[in-house]
């Protein structure tokens, strides 16, 4: 009789399928970030309030499905979302470029495309992490996120330059047909995964209960609350700026897609380099400083992009390209370590629940709300003003929560994730 053997977490071939698929799927990511804004102004004349509502439409649906999600992600096999959410984004990208074909594309259409795409990534996003700690444990998930993110950052620092290059030789809407491919590649990367999950549990409570669960958790736990908290101001203020970031550098600095494509490739090679240093500044700084000194360099950075508006028109790429990449490192040394921290801090059978209200908080509403602000601002007193808007924001309000927090006080995150599970523990008494 041949002799099987059980596939357990941290298996190499699981782990090598799920970066290499997610990897190629972020770098149509990128593409598609960069060619819907680029095709809304070019082919559509959207102006700064149809980019913002083009970019809020990409997080409304945390606002409606975002909390259900994360109690459905919980009930039964988290994969089964993901690979969900792969085939309806392909469906989605694939029907942009044939309306244009039809000659029936219009913003209001690509703004309901960009919430039918935004509903598949609510649940993609919620079972995604929720789903690693599954796959991974330890030293091992740390590790696991640090690559994901060095993937993503690596993808990212391709798909711009690359998305840039095919806006100028194709038109945007073919473009998108790149990204469906890549989603198509990470439904097989997932499928090919052989690590079984948990059984679904037996017993099932009222979605009430359950979501009533999953915030109580993220409440009695100090750490987690106050990281939370940030995240909605950081997504706030990231998505005043980044909503009009594109409009900006296309407007007002006369930037062609392909250069518009090697800023953002910037602010991916940035990233890139925050996501393999991540680890050991965590190690060398310790968590909690590295919290506070990421989150404040990240926002004084912001003042760069605006003041690209201000001096010679040769300089504007030099502090664009500057912005994105100091942006990016910064962004990564503070997201790979937080992640892990929530990973490691809430148990696995609510960790849909708790990562659906993150994003409900920080996507549904702080970034909807934040493209809408940033579209308002930009029209009414300039897109210069909202990006100025954004930066004070990323840089005043994190130190204040911080601070309050005394976050500096844990040199691990493993030190970090253990106070919130006594402060847990005790509650529960």
């Amino acid at each position: 009789m041949a002799r099987t053997t059980a596939i357990t977490k941290n298996n190499p071939r699981d782990l090598r399928l799920v970066t290499a698929g997610q990897g190629i799927s972020l770098i149509g990511d990128s593409i598609t970030q960069l060619a819907l804004p680029i095709m809304a102004v070019d082919l559509l004349d959207a102006d700064s309030l149809g980019t913002g509502f083009l970019g809020a439409a990409s997080t409304l649906a945390y606002l409606f499905i975002g909390l259900q999600a994360g109690v459905w992600v919980d009930r039964s096999s988290r994969r089964a979302y993901l690979l969900a959410a792969d085939l309806v984004r392909v469906v989605l990208l694939l029907a942009i470029p044939l309306a244009y074909v039809l000659g029936v594309l219009s913003l209001p259409f690509l703004i309901a495309m960009q919430v039918g795409l935004g509903a598949a990534t609510v649940f993609f996003n919620v079972a995604w992490p929720a789903y690693i700690p599954r796959l991974a444990s330890g030293p091992t998930l740390l590790k696991l996120n640090a690559r994901m993110a060095i993937m993503g950052e690596g993808a990212g620092f391709v798909g711009p330059g690359l998305a840039g290059a095919l806006i100028n030789i194709f038109s945007a809407p073919f473009v998108l047909v790149v990204d469906a491919i890549t989603f198509a590649v990470s439904y097989v990367s997932l499928r090919a995964i052989r690590t079984p999950e948990p059984p679904s549990p037996k017993k099932r409570n009222t979605l009430m209960h359950d979501l009533l669960e999953g915030l109580r958790e993220l409440w009695i736990r100090p750490n987690l609350r106050l990281i939370t908290l940030e995240a909605v101001n950081g997504n706030i203020a990231f998505s005043v700026m980044i909503g009009q970031a594109i409009i900006f550098q296309r407007i007002d600095l006369g930037f062609e897609p392909a250069l518009i494509g090697a800023v953002a490739s910037a602010g991916f090679l940035g990233g890139l380099f925050g996501s393999l240093s991540a680890p050991y500044l965590v190690k060398r700084v310790g968590f909690g400083r590295l919290m506070i000194v990421g989150t404040a360099l990240f926002g004084i950075n912001e003042f760069l992009l605006p003041a690209a508006a201000f001096v010679p028109r040769e300089f504007a790429p030099l502090f664009s390209i500057a912005n994105f990449f100091i942006g990016g490192y910064f962004l990564l040394i503070y997201v790979v370590p937080v992640t892990t921290f929530r990973q490691q801090a809430v148990p696995d059978r609510l960790l849909g629940r708790v990562m659906s209200i993150n994003r409900t908080l920080t996507w549904g509403f702080g970034a909807t709300f934040g493209y809408v602000v940033g579209g308002l601002l930009g029209n009414a007193f300039g897109r210069p003003t909202a990006l100025i808007v954004g930066a004070i924001l990323q840089t005043l309000v994190p130190l204040v929560i911080f601070g309050f927090a005394r976050i500096w006080r844990y040199p691990t995150i493993e030190s970090a994730a253990k106070f919130d599970n006594r402060a847990a523990a005790a509650a529960e008494r």
